[in-house]
């Protein structure tokens, strides 16, 4: 069985002393500071800046929360997709793998949903397309699904068919036709044109094998 997931302010105890206290009090605000600092790193594309933040504010909450918490599911979402970024794949799957555990089992829905399509996305990256289509329709049965846009406007969950798929690979979702164009211009369209011509580059051969074998027979 996992480890209880917990959500409080801090770990603040009777036993403790007026200075332990206070001092774990000042970690959680200097990790919320770290936190931020990140957010704002990541978004301006400066990714092993955002790493070191989120590592930073992971430590200092640790201090205060279990791994298991969702404070430190926060930070590890964060992590991920700095990681993610960085083109440091395996590190970015760790980190996701961790936070969606904890995010699947206590919430919010709206951060469980967030994490499904970073993963998606790192799916795409890892090119593992059917795999990263998988994991953003887990969210479809209770109407979980994110728009893959990361920047989309509205950042409302949906159902499968209140989204479009992208018309090449059917991995990935939108909101909106304009959603569509902002991710394709600033992250899918490598992606997805490399998963394309892999695949039509394995059906050609996988045709003219056919044809050598229907000509020798």
């Amino acid at each position: 069985m996992p480890p209880p997931v917990t959500h409080h302010a801090n770990i603040i105890h009777a036993g403790m002393s007026g200075a332990e206290a206070a001092n774990l009090i000042a970690a959680n605000t200097d990790a919320i500071q770290l936190s931020n600092a990140a957010g704002t790193a990541y978004r301006a594309g400066r990714y092993d800046e955002a790493i070191l933040l989120h590592q930073q504010a992971l430590e200092l909450k640790l201090k205060a929360y279990p791994e298991t918490s969702i404070q430190a599911a926060i930070s590890l979402n964060g992590l991920g997709e700095a990681l993610l970024g960085a083109g440091r794949l395996q590190e970015a799957d760790d980190a996701f793998a961790k936070a969606i555990a904890v995010r699947e089992r206590a919430g919010p829905v709206l951060d469980a949903a967030a994490t499904r399509e970073n993963i998606g996305a790192l799916r795409e990256a890892q090119g593992r397309f059917g795999e990263a289509r998988e994991v953003r329709v887990k969210g479809n049965k209770k109407k979980q699904i994110l728009c893959g846009n990361y920047n989309c406007p509205t950042n409302k969950m949906h159902a499968l068919r209140g989204l479009q798929a992208c018309g090449n690979c059917k991995s990935v979702f939108y909101c909106t036709k304009e959603c569509q164009k902002q991710d394709w211009v600033k992250r899918h369209r490598p992606l997805c044109q490399a998963h394309c011509a892999k695949a039509q580059t394995s059906n050609t051969s996988n045709t003219s094998n056919q044809q050598a074998a229907e000509e020798t027979g």
